[in-house]
């Protein structure tokens, strides 16, 4: 805690005789009197509340030291440029107290003493000795601090009806009628309730069950739970304790260090209100502590200021029921253009501090230790609109530090010291919030670090349902960095600093788990990311190895000059501006860039301006989720009947609800209904994507629509009787910088159901490798990082074809591909699995951004089969792991499902999705880190021919031709190189070909099975311009025992040896100038000459020499 004498002399101010040329000045003294004119210090006015009564706007009434024991309501207001300012006089320490001094002390027994005390507060009596605040008499013993207490612990056999505890003291019946404090269940919040019964032989507490509302094993009181037990007189038996009676009106005190209180100030609460200026604007508060009270404003007040304030003991109530009421305590700031700057707030069993309304203000604050009978709210809530909370120092907390719920809009939390969250309680944030639409609420330039909870201690934590964020430029560290539970929409995730904890961006899933539209994570170094996030949400530019900072031991994570992270991030229009360098640099601090500090500095106070939120990506609809309760921002059409609707989704199934998520849908009626909204500000020429989600009942039809925008109509229509997302993606005209967004129900007399609308500028085209293949021969240029404490890599170790191949060689490592559209194409890839290994979770995913569609290893599952997993769900296939190259194949080609196939085998098949937009590989779960490899990722569409894509013969002859006079062609399942067919050579002459319409400079591989025993055979693949032969293959009368290549009319012998199995041919003929050949990765020529291609054969041409081999996988790239 700040010393009081500090804080008093820096808000010291010296008192003038008016504030404004029309202004009065009076004066307030506790010696003074109310029939004083209060005009002079040698006449003033006794409370502060008789020269409330008479200031007038312009007037500064002035109060001399003392403590005054009384709630100020001021009559008046002041007016723009006149306000009515109280003030300290010239820094004399002025105290408002809810509390009223006790005395007549008696001796009841031993150091026990007793006062009549004729006014009760119930559950929010509050004892203070000589300005402390004392303890009820409890169990056990208070020996730590407000929101670190003395607790006893939950043994065996208690449940929600019990307590058992072979360490609870008292004979049957003496725990009769106490209060129980527990932390429940999972420990997600304090609840109260009283104690029924006392077994003494069991050492049995019964109590009310169901005792904060939920009733669920996350709450019920079990094993292992914290607890105390406090208000009766029988647990009055240390120095610091009180009691209560009630029905006697009776007040019992041990005081610190025993004997009479009377040889101390005792003082008992006894006002709610220190301040109230409900109903007043234009209002200064200077240089004013308070005690035991609270601060009120109301939706009316507007332009009243705090400023230079200390209010400790804010707000009490020892009780947590289902009537929650810790709920709506503290200072609270509600209306508009109101604020607290510069000022200490401690100590609440609740929230210190409550923001609401629009445009209000909390700068340059200590506020500390809160919550100690934690609930969901935090030591600073914030609803509302377009308010600031800026530069303040924010710790201890009971629960939560900064929490935000219900309606926001566009609000502000930045250059804040966060810190010690969940002292009490676990699963939580320091800055936390749940089933929110923030409407681009800022979070940025925060230090956020030391979770004091036992499990699950997260920074910056949206829990479900949570959307329209934008969160940057923070740093975390000492908990778990970033949390975003889906489903999860909109919310932007830019150039933080997290490195702590083993994966430092995670998700969990509640209905619509798999929900993450519209959320981008780019430029943070990060540790990693978990599955979810990387299935679900768009990313790139993070850095998932360690930087190079200044000082990590220190906490002093700004980065050295040669830092892999200086100049390397993307630029982020309204995040990255004023980067230095070539290129913004990520993580929360720029190299040679303008730096940043965080938390209150009384000495030097900071003047920080609120700035509305404008990056790209973020979400152009107002009101998008109908989260204000009302159609602000949208107007009605059609029938003109839609109308929001109360109806919270937490919990409720897919199919059920008039609200997608949070609280408030839009329910349209009466034949065709809609509701639309027009956003401005969109750039010309650009695409952009709308969002929304509609319900149906059966025979109705509802659409999301778009309009206005320089081109045609367009809409989506749903007929589901469950939430379903439309998109529409559309570019705006030439000139057009405005689009209209519907909904509307088109049919029937029934009704429909829409919610959480969204329109953003669409993602442009990362990298799309459709009709062609990678196999990583070029590195890993096409794929973003996803997920490892190192940085993914190529290996040359082993290869399925060329000379690199993509490994994963420690612990969680994987890489991505998103594609701007949706395809019914066919992926492939090629897994090499160390068949013994039992530590192993490795996946290839090919799917939408709803779902997950894995194929791979995942030893939890099956140690002897490989998987696929379908969303959130392993299943073991009836494919055996072994050593060695496997195909892992998934099919969109019908456009109705998918087929799922390993090594040519379908081992699971969906009726959907029906098409994929993005690919990823690799680790993505920590606690295992053996290698493996990946290679050759082939994308076809079985109706393209060869030209542009690969043949595998799974699908025939159908793309080549029989070369007349040699042979019929045919396939075999005798060998595959995939799949289950190849093009086998089976006959004295055998050949097949493709001429194409053009000429390519590309690389062509082919596979071929030797038998390596024949030393009678005559078999080539050729790729050549129609005029000259580029061959690869088997020519025994050149040579028996190694591979040829054949120029024109001339055979060569290779280096290469033949062997039995697959080997793969190669022509690269990207240069432009030559032909590369290879055989098996080795060059074995390089002829100038024939400069592109125009046909590729293959097979036996000759007669005499044949043997049976067979070709397989030809692809183009």
């Amino acid at each position: 805690m700040l010393c009081t004498a500090f804080i008093s002399s820096l808000f010291a101010v010296t008192p003038t005789t008016s504030v404004n040329a029309a202004g009065n000045t009076y004066y307030v003294d506790v010696a003074g009197s109310d029939s004083n004119n209060g005009t002079s210090l040698s006449m003033p006015f006794q409370t502060i509340q008789k020269a409330a009564d008479t200031a007038q706007a312009g007037d500064t009434v002035y109060i001399r030291g003392g403590t005054y024991r009384e709630t100020v309501t001021p009559a008046n207001s002041g007016s723009a440029g006149s306000p009515i300012t109280y003030q300290n006089y010239d820094g004399e320490t002025v105290i408002v107290s809810g509390n009223d001094i006790v005395s007549g002390w008696t001796v009841d027994s031993g150091n026990i003493y007793k006062a009549s005390m004729n006014w009760s507060l119930g559950a929010g009596n509050q004892i203070f000795v000589d300005g402390a605040m004392m303890d009820e008499a409890r169990w056990p013993n208070q020996t730590g601090t407000l929101v670190q207490p003395t607790r006893a612990t939950a043994g065996s056999g208690s449940n929600a009806a019990q307590i058992v505890d072979t360490s609870l003291p008292g004979g049957d019946d003496f725990w009769n009628g106490a209060t129980l404090w527990v932390t429940g269940g999972a420990a997600w919040i304090a609840g109260t309730t009283t104690v029924s019964d006392y077994d003494a032989a069991t050492k049995k507490l019964t109590v009310s069950t169901n005792y904060v509302g939920y009733g669920s094993s996350y709450y019920n009181i079990g094993s292992g739970n914290k607890y105390y037990l406090s208000g009766i007189k029988g647990a009055l038996d240390t120095e610091k304790e009180w009691w209560y009676d009630s029905a006697a009106s009776m007040l019992y005190l041990w005081s610190p260090g025993g004997g009479s209180p009377s040889s101390h100030v005792v003082e008992a609460k006894k006002r709610m209100n220190a301040i109230d200026l409900s109903g007043k604007a234009y209002v200064e508060i200077k240089g004013i502590q308070t005690t035991a009270a609270t601060i009120k404003m109301d939706s009316l007040t507007n332009h009243c200021l705090l400023q230079d304030m200390i209010s400790r003991y804010i707000s009490h109530t020892k009780v947590n029921t289902p009537a929650y009421e810790q709920n709506g305590l503290g200072i609270i700031l509600d209306g508009s253009y109101n604020g607290i700057r510069d000022s200490e707030l401690a100590y609440s069993s609740g929230s210190l501090v409550s923001v609401r309304g629009a445009y209000n203000n909390v700068i340059n604050s200590y506020i500390h230790d809160g919550g100690y009978v934690p609930s969901w709210e935090g030591l600073v809530n914030l609803q509302g609109a377009n308010s600031l909370i800026s530069h303040n120092t924010v710790s201890n907390a009971g629960r939560v530090t900064v929490y935000f719920y219900g309606s926001m809009s566009a609000n502000e939390i930045q250059y804040n010291d966060i810190s010690n969250a969940g002292w009490l309680t676990t699963d939580l944030g320091m800055l936390y919030g749940p089933n929110t639409d923030g409407q681009n609420t800022e979070i940025h330039h925060n230090l956020v670090h030391d979770s004091k909870a036992a499990t699950a201690g997260v920074g910056i934590y949206l829990d479900n349902y949570t959307n329209n964020f934008i969160v940057h430029h923070n740093v975390t560290w000492n908990n778990l960095g970033l949390q975003f539970n889906n489903p999860s929409n909109y919310n932007l995730v830019y150039n933080n600093t997290s490195w702590t904890g083993a994966s430092a961006v995670q998700a969990f899933g509640n209905v619509f788990g798999t929900d993450m539209y519209g959320d981008r994570i780019f430029n943070n170094i990060i540790k990693g990311y978990d599955a979810e996030t990387a299935a679900y949400t768009v990313y790139g530019s993070n850095l998932t190895a360690s930087p190079g900072f200044v000082n990590e031991t220190a906490r002093d994570y700004h980065l050295l000059s040669n830092s892999g992270a200086v100049d390397t991030g993307i630029v982020i229009p309204g995040i990255t501006d004023g980067y230095v360098g070539s290129a913004p640099d990520i993580g929360a601090y720029e190299y040679g860039g303008t730096d940043w500090t965080a938390g209150h500095n009384f000495a030097n106070p900071p003047s920080p301006a609120y700035t509305p939120p404008s990056t790209t990506y973020m979400n152009r609809v107002t009101n998008g989720g109908f989260e204000k309760g009302d159609l602000s921002g949208w107007t009605k059409t059609d029938a003109n009947n839609a109308v929001t609707l109360l109806d919270g989704h937490w919990g409720k199934a897919a199919n059920a609800g008039m609200s997608r998520s949070q609280f408030y849908g839009v329910k349209l009626s009466g034949g065709v209904d809609g509701v639309e909204q027009t956003i401005t500000g969109l750039q010309p020429n650009t695409d952009y994507i709308a969002g929304g989600w509609l319900r149906t009942p059966a025979g109705e039809t509802a659409e999301l629509g778009v309009k206005g925008y320089g081109g045609a109509d367009l809409s989506a229509a749903s007929t589901s009787s469950t939430w379903t997302f439309k998109t529409i993606r559309f570019t705006t005209g030439a000139s057009n910088t405005t689009a209209t967004i519907t909904f509307k129900k088109t049919s029937a007399t029934g009704e429909a159901y829409v919610d959480d609308a969204g329109l953003v500028m669409a993602e442009p085209i990362v990298y799309q490798s459709l009709y062609t293949s990678d196999g990583f021969e070029n590195g890993l240029s096409n794929w973003a990082a996803v997920q490892g404490k190192g940085t993914p890599s190529t290996s040359s170790a082993v290869t399925h074809s060329g000379s690199s191949s993509y490994v994963i060689n420690e612990d969680m490592d994987a890489i991505s591909q998103l594609f701007n559209a949706s395809y019914n194409k066919i992926v492939k890839m090629w897994f090499y699995d160390n068949g013994s290994t039992t530590n192993m979770q490795m996946l290839g995913m090919v799917n939408d951004a709803a779902s997950i569609r894995g194929i791979g290893v995942n030893t939890p599952t099956s140690t002897s089969k490989y998987v696929v997993r379908i969303n959130g769900t392993y299943y073991a296939t009836g494919a055996t792991r072994t050593t060695g190259w496997h195909e892992f194949k998934w099919d969109y080609s019908s456009g109705t499902g998918l087929d799922m196939s390993i090594d040519g085998t379908i081992v699971n098949q969906q009726s959907g999705p029906a098409s994929f937009d993005r690919i990823t590989i690799g680790d993505l779960w920590s606690g295992s880190s053996n290698s493996a490899y990946f290679d050759d990722i082939s994308i076809m569409d079985p109706s393209v021919p060869p030209s542009y894509t690969a043949d595998d013969f799974e699908s025939g002859l159908g793309n080549w031709t029989a070369v007349a006079g040699k042979g019929t062609p045919s396939l075999s399942t005798a060998q595959a190189h995939s799949g289950s067919y190849s093009y086998v050579i089976d006959q004295d002459m055998d050949v097949i070909a493709h001429s194409f319409t053009s000429s390519y400079n590309k690389i062509v591989t082919m596979w071929f099975y030797d038998n390596a025993a024949d030393t009678s055979l005559q078999t080539i693949g050729d790729v050549n311009d129609s005029i000259l032969t580029r061959a690869l293959g088997v020519n025994t009368p050149t040579s028996a025992t190694k591979y040829v290549t054949r120029l024109g009319s001339t055979y060569a012998a290779t280096t290469v040896t033949r062997t039995t199995g697959w080997h793969e041919f190669k022509w690269d003929y990207t240069s432009g100038t030559k032909v590369d050949m290879y055989i098996d990765g080795t060059l074995v020529a390089s002829p100038t000459g024939v400069t592109s291609f125009n046909q590729i054969s293959m097979g036996d041409w000759w007669s005499s020499n044949t043997g049976l081999v067979y070709f397989d996988d030809v692809s183009i790239q």
